[in-house]
């Protein structure tokens, strides 16, 4: 113990002081690398960095971006000369549709000395102090509308020079010489003219007029720019319209004979023969196969002399008019003929509101839908979704209508090919017709479209007394109609024979209200108004042509259809029971058959 005790020492005060100095300098180290790299990592523009004339040091992006803002505003409104020797143009940024270019200009700014290791940033950041970085405050603007002025502009320039033009028609690719001069170099006046058209001290952009020396032809360098591959036509599908991308035919020549044509030449065009090789798809090809065969087409008429109402169908055909539709894609009537307003063009006609005939914005572009869907299902497509209204209406045949109400009611189908199809839809002249072209995948196969009435119910009678009118005489106010419930099938036929009848759809059509004036006055030896009418028995057809008598659908070609909902379930019973004629009545052949 007194061995180990000797040995242990006391430090010097020497050894106390290095290591007290050791532990200083490494506590200041650390507050120096804390500070300094808090100061490298800063997120704000490090000291030292301008915009123009704006200094952004210690500024976020955002405040920067803010300041430049509101410095340059004003001269992103100003006039500039543009000026060249002795000619001179005025132009206004704005006109040029010229704004600070200020998220680029921000990104470089911000981006100085933020590369390499910690030291080497620090070092630059440094350096900034007495080094300051300055950014110009660039512009976008219409390059070519800038392009045009200063073209326009170099022309007026004393011996505009001109570069070589290459010209290809059939098999011959033309080489016109440039031609040697004084004139703007453009490229370089746009590249200028976007870095200092803010900061022009006294408002003029002077475009040096320079020496052109047009580029001699050189045959490999040529080839580079002008040949290719051929590329297909080709097509795409957007918003439902279909965008085709024309063919480019394939590019070659010899290089080597080439070189040699343009050697041999004297004069200031050279003609160098090429070959040309057209793709597999050209344009011509690909839309001759796009929409080749009618797949189905139907037709109705209406009242032209009804200007409204036809207003109305014409607009709406042409909405739904050269819709393209790729394999799968869903038909929207709704989506396509949009909200029916007098804002989107559409006019006040009469439509169906429940039972009733009403004045109502869009009247008549049900028949439109009823067109079309009829056209669909000839045309063999898959239908989604189909409403019949809740009265008959008269240009189409009952069970075979499709009524639509924005928001509510729509018309779908899908296109169930493996081809893009395409609507043609037009109304005019009394006529609205649509058709659905496309590729017929099966073309022995036909549509056609038949109706079976299986139940009618008569009108809903209402009477009224009325003293004027001599008893026993009876006046129709309004004639009603017939309610019926009616399946519509689609009939497919291979090579003229019926092979399948597919259950469609079911309309049921509600009766429309009968009212009748019975009279209860004294009887007078005078003939009775419009005559003696006897009551309208049940399953009675309901009489027609009395003042103010609305007749049925079936006697009335311009009664108007509804865009409200519509009833479309049939009653657990029907008032009569169907004919006793054939169940498959009112077939109607698919046209493109």
């Amino acid at each position: 113990m007194q061995f180990l005790h000797k040995t242990l020492k006391k430090p010097s005060k020497a050894a106390i002081v290095i290591c007290s100095i050791i532990a200083a300098i490494a506590v200041v180290a650390l507050v120096f690398f804390i500070v300094a790299n808090s100061f490298v990592n800063t997120q704000n523009f490090y000291d030292g960095i301008y915009i123009g004339d704006v200094s952004v040091g210690g500024m976020t992006k955002e405040s920067a971006a803010q300041a430049i803002a509101d410095r340059y505003a004003t001269a992103l409104d100003a006039d500039i000369t543009l000026r060249c020797g002795e000619q001179q143009q005025v132009l206004n940024l704005l006109d040029l549709e010229a704004a600070l270019d200020t998220q680029t200009i921000i990104d470089n700014a911000y981006n100085t000395c933020r590369d390499g290791n910690f030291f080497h940033r620090l070092a630059a950041v440094y350096n900034l102090k007495g080094n300051p970085v300055v950014y110009p405050p660039t512009i976008t603007y219409n390059e070519d509308a800038v392009k045009d002025v200063l073209n326009t502009f170099s022309a007026s320039v004393d011996q505009p020079g001109k570069e070589m033009e290459l010209t290809i028609s059939g098999a011959e690719l033309t080489i016109t010489k440039g031609v040697p001069g004084n004139g703007i170099n453009i490229v370089k006046a746009l590249e200028n003219f976007k870095n200092t058209a803010l900061t022009l001290s006294d408002g003029v952009f002077v475009a040096e007029a320079e020496h052109i020396t047009p580029k001699e032809p050189v045959a490999s360098e040529i080839f580079e720019q002008i040949a290719s591959e051929p590329v297909d036509a080709s097509y795409t599908i957007e918003n439902r319209k279909m965008i085709v991308t024309e063919h480019k035919d394939g590019i070659s020549f010899d290089i080597d004979a080439a070189q040699k044509i343009i050697d041999q030449s004297t004069g200031d065009t050279i003609v160098i023969p090429v070959t040309v090789t057209p793709p597999e798809m050209t344009t011509e090809k690909l839309q001759a196969g796009l929409f080749p065969d009618l797949l189905g087409s139907y037709s109705s008429r209406y009242n032209a002399k009804d200007t409204a109402r036809s207003y109305n169908v014409s607009l709406a055909a042409q909405k739904i008019n050269e819709i393209v539709l790729a394999p799968g894609d869903v038909f929207s009537y709704n989506d396509i003929v949009g909200p029916r307003t007098t804002a989107h063009g559409f006019r006040v006609a009469n439509v169906y509101v429940g039972n009733r005939i009403e004045p109502g914005v869009g009247g008549g572009i049900c028949q439109v839908s009823s067109t079309l869907f009829n056209a669909v299902v000839l045309a063999d497509l898959k239908i989604v979704y189909r409403t019949n209204h809740s009265l008959p209406v008269s240009y189409v045949p009952l069970g075979r209508d499709a009524t639509v109400s924005y928001g509510s009611i729509d018309f779908k189908f899908a296109n169930s090919t493996n081809h893009p199809i395409k609507v043609v839809s037009y109304a005019t002249g009394g006529t609205n017709l649509v058709s659905i072209y496309g590729v017929k995948e099966n073309p022995g196969r036909t549509i056609s479209i038949s109706t079976e009435c299986i139940g009618t119910r008569p009108p809903y009678l209402t009477q009224k007394e009325d003293p004027n009118l001599p008893e026993g005489t009876i006046k129709v106010e309004q004639a009603g109609s017939s309610g019926s419930t009616y399946n519509t099938y689609k009939i497919i036929s291979e090579n003229g024979k019926v092979v399948k009848t597919e259950f469609l759809t079911k309309s049921t059509y509600v009766p429309g209200e009968r009212i009748e004036i019975i009279g209860t006055g004294p009887v007078e030896e005078t003939e009775a108004v419009n005559g003696d009418v006897p009551p309208l028995e049940e399953g009675e057809a309901p009489v027609t042509g009395e003042e103010g008598v609305i007749p049925p659908a079936s006697e009335n070609p311009a009664l108007p259809e509804t865009e409200e909902p519509m009833a479309t379930s049939a009653p657990e019973s029907v008032a009569t029971p169907a004919p006793s004629e054939s169940p498959l009545t009112s077939m109607m052949t698919n046209p493109a058959a």
